[in-house]
Parts: C-alpha cells; sequence; structure tokens
C-alpha cells in the first residue's frame, strides 16, 4: 500500500487541463515521494483511496477531485488507472465535524501526525492510498458493516 497527504487545494475533474494539470501531477508526485521512498509501478488490480479534507467549503464534488488524482498518477504509480477496480472518495469538513472519530489504524505515525498537523493548520488536506485490490473489500451495508 502506498498513501500520502497533499496539502493544498485539490483540483476538480472539469478543471485539471494544461499547465494547470501539470503542476498538480508535479505536486502530487512531490508529495508522494516524501512518504514513500522507494516504489515500482503496481502491476495487479489496485483500490483507490481519495479523502478531502477542508476547512473552506468551496462545494466540490467529491468524485470530480478523485479523478484527476488517478489519472495524474497514471504511469507513475501504476501504469493505467484502468487498474483501478475500487475507487472511494469522501469529504470531511474540518470545521463542522470532530476528526477524532477518524479511525488511523494501520497508518505510519508519521502519516497520522502530519494528518493531524495539517488539520490544524491548513484550509485543504488531500489523504491519498492506493493498494492491491482483493474482492473482499466489497461490502454492502455500509452503514452497518462499514468498520468490520
Amino acid at each position: 500500500m502506498h498513501n500520502f497527504i497533499l496539502k493544498r487545494r485539490p483540483v476538480s475533474y472539469n478543471s485539471c487541463r494544461g499547465a494547470k494539470k501539470i503542476r498538480y501531477k508535479e505536486a502530487l508526485e512531490r508529495s508522494f515521494g516524501v512518504y514513500n521512498q522507494q516504489h515500482s509501478l503496481l502491476e495487479n488490480d489496485l483500490y483507490a483511496v481519495l479523502y478531502y479534507f477542508y476547512k473552506e467549503n468551496l462545494d466540490l464534488d467529491t468524485d470530480n477531485l478523485s479523478k484527476p488524482v488517478w489519472d495524474c498518477l497514471g504511469g507513475f504509480l501504476f501504469n493505467d488507472d484502468q487498474q483501478i477496480k475500487m475507487r472511494i472518495a469522501g469529504s470531511f469538513n474540518l470545521l463542522g465535524g470532530d476528526y477524532n472519530i477518524i479511525d488511523f489504524t494501520g497508518l505510519d505515525g508519521t502519516i497520522i501526525t502530519d494528518l493531524i498537523e495539517a488539520f490544524e493548520t491548513e484550509n485543504h488536506v488531500v489523504y491519498v492510498e492506493c493498494g492491491k485490490f482483493d474482492a473482499s473489500m466489497y461490502k454492502f451495508n455500509i452503514e452497518q458493516n462499514g468498520n468490520q
């Protein structure tokens, strides 16, 4: 599993073109490198998670925020975004919710510390995670069974 955080406002699918896309791709790759010292292209079927944390609500469509990330990471983290068999995207208002309820189980201590610090100091934080997909990840009735 590879994960990282991006301390900036994410780019939406509708605006991710040209020079803006190039700058966004560079920012994602730099942030990836902070938390992942080595990597090679992932060859397997993958799952992909993006959580957008914000203090300034810009009414951004969460799904439209995740697509540019996976487009930009294609050829860098994996060969093609068609490898992504499950994509999860969510947003969380840091001013309206208690982020202490978030389950950080299994995350490296450095990324947890950096996330909590960013929650306090940044207006926009994006958490990105990508790893090997397994069919057991399919969940139904998430409201009741989401944490099992």
